[in-house]
């Protein structure tokens, strides 16, 4: 009995490794759709974001989010933050293909750290998991 215990243990072991390092390239993902949708101004995009608590570039987004009070005022101040980072990206000269080598910097059971290389400096977007659905709570660039 003992061989197939020890056989057991390191099967389980090896799903649960694949399932995590299926999860953090899950959030690789995410990190990178959802910045891309926010690029293009695709409004598609705002399911993706947890905009009660989400920062965007230094700014509390999530704050003036929760001071709306209707679902009407939210659902405007979400099409037109995704509008107006959208706008800026590309006044600013952004271009979506310069962000590369998207990887984890660092990931722990509240959230991922995503990062990607470009130019103007590492983009850092942060996937974190509030009832029971994963989003985007942070789009950052560090100079």
């Amino acid at each position: 009995m003992k061989p197939y215990s020890i056989l057991f243990a390191i099967v389980a072991s090896l799903l649960i490794s694949s399932c995590k390092k299926a999860e953090i390239a899950g959030d690789v993902s995410l990190a990178r759709e959802t910045f891309g949708g926010l690029v293009r101004g695709d409004s598609a995009v705002k399911d993706k974001i947890d905009w009660p608590v989400f920062t965007s570039l230094g700014t509390n987004t999530g704050a003036a989010y929760t001071l709306l009070n209707s679902a009407v005022e939210k659902e405007k101040f979400v099409e037109g933050f995704v509008t107006q980072f959208s706008s800026s990206f590309r006044e600013s000269g952004g271009i979506v293909e310069d962000f590369t080598n998207w990887r984890v910097i660092s990931h722990d059971s509240a959230k991922t750290e995503v990062a990607a290389d470009s130019s103007k400096g590492v983009l850092t977007v942060i996937v974190s998991e509030r009832d029971n659905v994963e989003r985007v709570s942070s789009i950052n660039i560090i100079r």
